[in-house]
C-alpha cells in the first residue's frame, strides 16, 4: 500500500483571504510592448524553435506558452514555454518498473527567463531527479537519459538550469490520494470536475496502459491528465516561472495498485521551494483549490 501524503494547507478562510492579495502580484503585460519585453520574448522563441530542430524523432504531446495564455487573461508573467514530448516505448518501460512515474512523463523542456534576468534558461526534468524521487537506479535511466541528451544537446551548457537535489527524497513534493471509486469512474469524475471550474484548459490525457500494449508491456490502468487556469497560473509563475516545468500546467496521474485507485500530482509549494527557496500567495491558493476540487471527485 502506498504512503499517502499529508497535505500542507492553510484552512479555508485564511486561504481566501489571502487569496484577496493576488493584485499584488500583478505587472503590467505593456512590458511586453517595450523593447527590453520584445527582446526576451524573441530570444525565448528561439530557443523553442531550436528545441524543435532536435525533436524530430518524438511525439509532440503539448506546447504551453505560459507567458502568451497569461497575457491574454491580462496577467503578466516573464516568457515561459514548455514543451512536452514522447517517446512511448521508454515512458512503458519506466511504468513498468514504477506506475508513479508516469507523473514526471512524457519529457519536458521549458524554454524561459527570470524576471530580472535577460538570458533564456533551460529547465528540464532531470534523471537524477527521477532517480531521488521514485528510488531507480541509474541504469533504469539509460534511455530516458540518451533521448534528453539528444535534445539538449542543441544549447549551450550554460543555458541549462541547474537544480540543488539535496532535498529530494522519495517521493518529494507528491500529493497522493486513495479514491474511493473504480478507475473508470475515478478519471470520469476528475475530468468533469476539472473542467467544471470554467477557467480550465485540458492540454491532453495520455492513457499510459494502451500505449505500453503497443509494445507487449503490461502495465496496471494509468493515465496522466495535464490541464491548467491560465490567469492563476500566470499570477503563480509571476515570480517563479521556473514552476511552468512541473506545476503549470498540472499534471493529474490516475492509477490503479493492486486493486486499489489512487490519484497523484504534485504540490506547488514544494517545487517552488525547490527551485527559489520560497513560496507565493497565489501558490497555496491554488494548491487549496486542487486539493478542494480532487477530493470531492474521489470522495464517495
Amino acid at each position: 500500500m502506498l504512503k499517502l501524503q499529508v497535505l500542507k494547507y492553510s484552512t479555508l478562510v485564511g486561504v481566501v483571504l489571502l487569496g484577496c492579495l493576488f493584485h499584488s502580484c500583478k505587472t503590467s503585460t505593456d512590458k511586453f510592448k517595450t523593447e527590453e519585453g520584445i527582446k526576451i520574448r524573441e530570444k525565448v522563441d528561439q530557443a523553442v524553435t531550436v528545441l524543435d530542430s532536435n525533436m524530430v524523432n518524438f511525439n509532440t504531446i503539448a506546447r504551453i506558452d505560459h507567458s502568451r495564455m497569461a497575457e491574454n487573461e491580462g496577467v503578466y508573467t516573464p516568457p515561459s514555454i514548455v514543451t512536452i514530448f514522447s517517446n512511448p516505448e521508454v515512458n512503458s518501460k519506466l511504468l513498468k518498473i514504477n506506475q508513479l512515474v508516469g507523473i514526471d512523463l512524457p519529457y519536458k523542456v521549458l524554454c524561459y527567463s527570470e524576471p530580472t534576468i535577460t538570458n533564456v534558461s533551460i529547465a528540464y526534468t532531470s534523471p537524477e531527479f527521477i532517480i531521488q524521487r521514485y528510488g531507480l537506479s541509474k541504469n533504469d535511466l539509460n534511455e530516458y537519459s540518451k533521448d534528453l541528451n539528444s535534445v539538449l544537446s542543441a544549447f549551450p551548457k550554460n543555458s541549462l538550469s541547474n537544480t540543488d537535489l539535496s532535498s529530494v527524497d522519495k517521493h518529494y513534493g507528491l500529493i497522493i490520494k486513495q479514491s474511493d471509486f473504480d478507475f473508470k469512474t475515478t478519471l470520469k469524475n476528475l475530468m468533469e470536475g476539472v473542467m467544471s471550474q470554467g477557467d480550465t484548459e485540458l492540454f491532453g490525457e495520455i492513457d499510459y496502459k494502451n500505449e505500453a500494449q503497443t509494445f507487449g508491456i503490461e502495465i496496471n490502468p494509468t493515465t496522466l491528465i495535464l490541464f491548467g487556469a491560465p490567469k492563476p497560473g500566470g499570477q503563480a509563475m509571476f515570480k517563479c516561472p521556473k514552476l511552468g516545468l512541473d506545476a503549470f500546467c498540472q499534471k493529474l496521474l490516475v492509477f490503479e495498485k493492486e486493486g486499489t485507485v489512487f490519484i497523484a500530482y504534485n504540490d506547488i509549494i514544494d517545487f517552488s521551494e525547490l527551485y527559489y527557496q520560497n513560496w507565493t500567495i497565489p501558490q497555496r491558493v491554488i494548491n487549496y483549490r486542487l486539493n478542494k476540487v480532487f477530493k470531492k471527485a474521489i470522495t464517495n
